[in-house]
């Protein structure tokens, strides 16, 4: 059960992600941008590998070049409404993610899987909010910047945007509270039912 909201979850905020890249890539110049767009495909093909090492337990080939597939969609994606750069950050990252990912979902026994995809869905979460909160604050300062020159000349750049509780309540806290319902309800073992020791798939 964890393991399918995983999936769910990391193809549903990376598209948003990529959604919100597009939306407001005039904001994502620069550095701002090459920072997105390598954080996305970091960290998404990191939680991807991870899952996929698990998934194809035993064949690391195959959870390795299906990770490296990802990464290069990935990459792609969140970089070109930016510029050439962005692509290769993108792309890059998600290659090193990607593979480290899929190293590690293949080591993980199959005992402790729930509580490493517990772990790298929290980290998942909070490196998107991250982003999502950074090009928000980066709309934000363009905004209060506009608004400052037209009312007086020589204003201070804005600071950071306020975080509204919404936001927290939406993205991470929810998230969160259901992933530890799915992680709770995957650990518990039925009444009668043998526990599985985690190391079969090493005793080859």
């Amino acid at each position: 059960m964890l393991l399918n909201i995983s999936v769910v979850m990391v193809l549903v905020y990376t598209a948003v992600c990529i959604g919100y890249v597009q939306i407001h890539r005039k904001h994502l110049l620069n550095m701002t941008g090459n920072m997105v767009a390598m954080t996305t495909g970091l960290i998404s093909n990191l939680t991807i590998g991870v899952i996929l090492g698990m998934m194809f337990a035993g064949d690391l080939v195959l959870s390795t070049g299906l990770s490296v597939l990802f990464c290069f969609a990935i990459g792609y994606l969140v970089g070109k409404p930016l510029h050439l750069l962005a692509v290769i950050e993108g792309i890059g990252g998600g290659i090193m993610g990607g593979l480290h990912g899929a190293m590690l979902g293949e080591m993980i026994p199959r005992a402790r899987w729930d509580v490493m995809l517990f772990i790298m869905d929290a980290l998942f979460i909070a490196m998107t909010a991250m982003v999502m909160y950074l090009i928000h604050n980066q709309k934000y300062k363009a905004r209060e910047a506009a608004d400052e020159e037209e009312r007086t000349e020589g204003a201070q750049v804005p600071g950071l945007m306020p975080i509204r509780l919404s936001f927290w309540m939406l993205y991470i806290i929810l998230p969160v509270v259901t992933l530890c319902a799915a992680a709770i309800f995957s650990h518990s073992v039925p009444a009668g039912e043998v526990p599985v020791t985690g190391h079969e798939m090493h005793s080859m």
